[in-house]
């Protein structure tokens, strides 16, 4: 810069402030906070990887069960001299079947609801609804097949919340298809596959 004065003009040089590099240590603090935020969302991750994965076994496990349910019930017609026979089979398939789901699936599913996020939670929601819809609609369509409900009393009008679900799924209320409910339940179940894949960065379906 040049600063005039009254003998002339004079050169004054502008000092530079000097710049010290960091401390090493500065560096490796830093590193040693990324390592642990990372080993951190490795563990939440394979914890997550693991809460998915048991829900999933346990919730197909029940849609195989349901599935063994259905056959019977498909019998009776085609073999009516085994009438009763194949429904008490299926009776026996549906307690079976609703045991699990009341005592493993729900039991997972609140499990992960303490550690999933909001998507995978709520697949696992729908899916838990469409459980629910199809296990009702068998027991009332095995109710029907025996003439009186499950538990020996009469049968009982459908429950108000689930003649609306059946309605808005446009199915009748008082027989439903149930090839229609479990493969809406098969859909609902491989929906919460590809959230649970989704939210694990993993392409396709959960393993």
């Amino acid at each position: 810069m040049i600063k005039r004065t009254p003998s002339g003009p004079v050169l004054i040089r502008r000092s530079w402030p000097s710049f010290h590099p960091l401390p090493t240590a500065f560096f490796t603090h830093s590193t040693a906070r990324r390592q642990v935020k990372a080993e951190a969302l490795r563990t939440l991750r394979e914890s997550r990887r693991a809460t998915y994965t048991s829900f999933a076994e346990t919730s197909g496990r029940y849609l195989e069960m349901l599935a063994t349910t259905l056959t019977p019930l498909e019998n009776v017609e085609r073999f009516p001299e085994e009438r009763e026979q194949w429904i008490e089979d299926a009776h026996k398939r549906w307690s079976k079947a609703l045991r699990h789901r009341q005592n493993e699936v729900e039991g997972q599913r609140l499990c992960l609801a303490l550690d999933a996020t909001r998507p995978v939670a709520d697949a696992a929601q729908d899916l838990a609804k469409n459980f629910a819809l199809l296990s009702y609609a068998t027991r009332r369509a095995i109710a029907a097949h025996k003439g009186h409900d499950l538990d020996t009393g009469p049968i009982e009008p459908p429950l108000p919340s689930y003649i609306a679900l059946l309605t808005e799924g446009g199915l009748e209320p008082e027989a439903p298809d149930l090839k229609v409910l479990q493969s809406r339940a098969r859909d609902a179940y491989n929906a919460f596959l590809s959230a649970a894949a989704s939210d694990l960065g993993e392409n396709g379906v959960l393993a």
